[in-house]
């Protein structure tokens, strides 16, 4: 554990957005060569990660629509067959789309659920970690917990959700990317947290709030993988994740707690 824990507190001093360009606006991913000269609109996009585009982010109306149904869809196929036996002609099919058009916004089969945990993150983990800072009157482990546990409250079926936290862990930078929330959004957010509990005599202060924020989300994600893997493959039950998540955030601010 101490050696993740230096590995990922070194890659917090990394700025990711040197690794990480920014995902262009409807412009696709992947062009394939053509002759002659090529309208801007159409240029491959240049930002990419891992030598793979992130795809379109459409800012007409039709473009946001048929991104939507197509995201839709796709978790719908997840749900159903599981991420590795789904099928990209099913999804298209229940659009009544083209394949290119679901590769134009998710380059990947996978960054449907890159795009889910972006979403997940945006609305239901930062605005607990917001609403707790704004609130003097709760301790701030209370909010941490909550936060966790927002992180890890399917809004579809458990399985499912253990296959986005576990692509998200597998692929941190290309959802850092996709997310354009800043470099490890989780540690940026429980640094703020953690910055405020030692102004208030609830966090240790010792030891940097980024370190404090690492420590506490490296306890509770690395020993939560397992657990989530099982899930996913169907071994265990979403109860066993919550029980195991809990004791180690209860192990985790142990260290970091004042």
């Amino acid at each position: 554990m101490a050696a993740k824990v230096a590995e990922i507190t070194d890659a917090y001093h990394f700025s990711v957005r040197d690794r990480t360009p920014r995902r262009s606006r409807d412009t696709p991913s992947f062009v394939p060569p053509r002759p002659g000269p090529v309208p801007a609109s159409l240029d491959a996009d240049p930002a990419a990660v891992d030598g793979v585009g992130l795809g379109v982010v459409p800012t007409r109306r039709r473009g946001i629509e048929m991104r939507e149904r197509l995201l839709a869809a796709a978790l719908d196929e997840f749900d159903d067959h599981g991420v590795a036996a789904s099928r990209v002609e099913r999804i298209v099919e229940r659009v009544g789309t083209s394949w290119g058009t679901f590769f134009r916004y998710f380059p990947r089969k996978e960054d449907v659920l890159l795009v889910a945990g972006a979403r997940h993150f945006r609305e239901r983990v930062r605005p607990v970690i917001d609403a707790g800072l704004a609130d003097p009157g709760r301790p701030r482990r209370e909010v941490a917990r909550d936060a966790f546990g927002a992180l890890l409250e399917p809004e579809r079926s458990p399985r499912l959700h253990a296959e986005m936290l576990r692509e998200v862990a597998r692929f941190p930078i290309r959802f850092a990317a996709i997310l354009e929330d800043g470099e490890m959004p989780l540690i940026a957010v429980l640094t703020g947290l953690m910055a405020d509990g030692q102004q208030r005599g609830e966090v240790r202060g010792d030891v940097p709030a980024p370190v404090c924020a690492t420590v506490l989300a490296a306890g509770v994600i690395f020993s939560t993988l397992p657990a989530l893997a099982a899930l996913a493959d169907g071994h265990v039950p979403e109860a066993h994740v919550q029980a195991v998540s809990g004791h180690a955030f209860e192990a985790a601010w142990s260290g970091v707690g004042a």
